[in-house]
């Protein structure tokens, strides 16, 4: 089952110590993060959130000079098993549907996926 949610996205320095600066800043405000990623590429670091409070995030990054935009993904749960991120891939792609982005991390027996798609709503109807 796929859950909808709007998912912060910013551009920052690529320099040693910028994670820290981030996630310092959303301790301070009390902001849990839910999922993450991050890649630096040249000079920039990119990175993706999904929180427990966008409104509070979003302050607490433009207190360190980072201006956050949204985006809707979704996130789904699957079981930690073979084949199941397959089985989820295959239903979008004989739907036609178009897979923008894909980022996942697993703890025990789940694995969130968070998906971003050129069409979320007939994705999240799908998984």
């Amino acid at each position: 089952m796929a859950k909808q949610v709007r998912e912060l996205q910013f551009t920052v320095p690529n320099k040693v110590g910028a994670l820290s600066g981030i996630t310092g800043a959303l301790k301070t405000a009390k902001v849990n993060i839910l999922h993450a990623w991050a890649c630096g590429e040249g000079k920039s670091g990119y990175f993706g959130l999904v929180t427990s409070d966008n409104a509070r995030a979003k302050k607490a990054l433009a207190r360190i000079g980072i201006k956050a935009g949204e985006k809707e993904a979704l996130v789904l749960t699957l079981a930690n098993r073979v084949g199941a991120l397959d089985r989820a891939a295959r239903l979008l792609a004989n739907a036609k549907v178009d897979i923008t982005c894909l980022s996942a991390t697993s703890a025990g027996g789940r694995v969130a996926v968070l998906l971003g798609t050129k069409n979320n709503a007939k994705a999240r109807r799908l998984v």
